[in-house]
């Protein structure tokens, strides 16, 4: 989420078109209380499915703001309270499996704090799917993003990877560190089926098998064909399922441990 206008785990442009969508007042993430903020956080949930035979893998806890541009602090304090939603959304056995999107800039400041998190729910922490992305030249030291997605796979938690660049070649560096089980891209823009199989073999270039690939805002069953013709596994939009709202997970825990305290007030309680 590092160098984009709005919170979310997509770009601001190509944010998806999803109806079921659950708003919180972003009050809370205000760094002064005398001036308060104005604003939503939002998410929905869109669910990962294959594309032949529509098989669920996960739900992704996607997020963005609405009517207000956060500071790195707030993007990394709202992620960090994603994670924690997809924690007790999993101890409350209401999703099989949920991804959150993570910046580099968050693990950088608040790797502790997903550390905390992560094994507050060891029962069900293996089912969270951690989606990095950022830009390595915007990175302080890379210790801390290694030392991040070594902790997860030593949990058994799947890490994958979010393309944001325009195209995947430009983010073989970052791909390279991440070495992530799977790539998150956005559809391209083209119903040519050349250009489709153009776009999986750079992502073959850059390490990516298509069967490794989520190519999001499918929202027409042309994509979803051109998609399975290039040889690709899996997808997100309107043409495979619809999103739906985040459950409300107070009052329906399985447990009665005590969360640790957030970096801040979390717009998802």
């Amino acid at each position: 989420m590092d160098g984009i206008t709005h919170v979310q785990t997509l770009n601001t442009d190509t944010r998806p078109m999803a109806a079921a969508v659950k708003r919180w007042p972003a009050g809370p993430l205000a760094r002064d209380r005398n001036q308060p903020l104005e604003g939503n956080v939002c998410a929905t949930m869109w669910p990962t499915r294959t594309l032949a035979e529509r098989e669920r893998w996960f739900d992704e806890l996607y997020v963005w703001t609405e009517g207000f541009q956060a500071s790195t602090t707030q993007r990394a304090r709202i992620q960090v309270a994603a994670l924690d939603h997809a924690l007790r959304m999993l101890d409350c056995e209401v999703s099989e499996s949920v991804a959150i999107t993570l910046s580099f800039g968050s693990v950088e400041r608040h790797m502790d704090a997903i550390v905390r998190r992560l094994q507050l729910y060891p029962l069900v922490a293996h089912r969270v799917v951690v989606i990095l992305r950022g830009a390595l030249d915007r990175i302080r030291s890379q210790y801390r993003i290694r030392a991040l997605i070594d902790y997860l796979r030593s949990s058994q938690i799947t890490v994958g990877y979010r393309v944001t660049a325009p195209r995947v070649t430009m983010e073989i560096r970052a791909l390279d560190m991440v070495q992530p089980e799977f790539a998150k891209v956005l559809a391209p823009p083209s119903n040519r089926e050349e250009f489709w199989k153009d776009f999986v073999s750079e992502a073959r270039v850059a390490g990516i098998a298509p069967q490794s690939l989520i190519v999001a805002g499918l929202e027409s069953e042309r994509q979803v064909e051109l998609a399975r013709q290039a040889g690709i596994r899996f997808g997100q939009g309107n043409a495979i399922r619809p999103s739906f709202e985040p459950p409300d997970t107070r009052d329906r825990s399985s447990s009665d441990r005590v969360p640790p305290a957030p970096p801040t007030l979390s717009p998802f309680l």
